[in-house]
């Protein structure tokens, strides 16, 4: 339920480094730690996708290496509140609570399960689509701890979605 280690690795380092371009480019971003300021400069970028291009050419410019392939990646980014129903063998199983719509996610380097601490729960997660796979980022900004009946509740969302072929396993190119 993980990327390839070598695929993971790589788009772990750019990610890493385009986000803490973007982070060195806000104004005034006073974080306490480096996963504070990833997720802080997660949150701009979804605000303004933009920065990406901007990130990406000032590190271009420096010549720092950044893979293309993980640029492209990075812009199908969707960050939102997603409800991490439960495990299969070959992928977590992500709803979309308002859209009606569902995803197999692997994880970077671990399961998702690892990453949130069990299943069943609201994360504030991205998901990006690379290698062919929907992929977590790795980056949970909070957690909620769902009860049975909203659990029931998304299973049925999860259900209708995969009837209705809106549940996907595999990213288009």
């Amino acid at each position: 339920m993980t990327l390839e280690p070598t695929v993971a690795n790589a788009f772990i380092a750019s990610y890493k480094d385009l986000l803490i371009e973007i982070a060195g480019r806000s104004p005034a971003l006073e974080v306490p730690n480096v996963l504070s300021v990833l997720a802080a400069a997660k949150q701009r970028l979804t605000e303004k996708p933009a920065l990406l291009d901007e990130a990406f050419a000032a590190m271009k410019a420096r010549s720092a290496r950044v893979d293309e392939e993980i640029v492209r990646a990075i812009r199908t980014l969707r960050v939102t509140d997603w409800v991490f129903l439960r495990d299969t063998k070959a992928y977590s199983i992500f709803v979309h609570p308002a859209e009606h719509e569902a995803f197999g996610v692997i994880g970077l380097t671990e399961p998702v399960r690892d990453i949130a601490g069990s299943s069943g729960v609201a994360i504030e997660t991205g998901i990006v689509r690379l290698a062919g796979r929907f992929v977590c980022d790795g980056l949970i900004s909070r957690i909620v701890h769902l009860g049975p009946g909203y659990r029931k509740s998304f299973s049925a969302v999860y259900s209708t979605a995969k009837a209705g072929g809106r549940f996907r396993v595999r990213a288009e190119a």
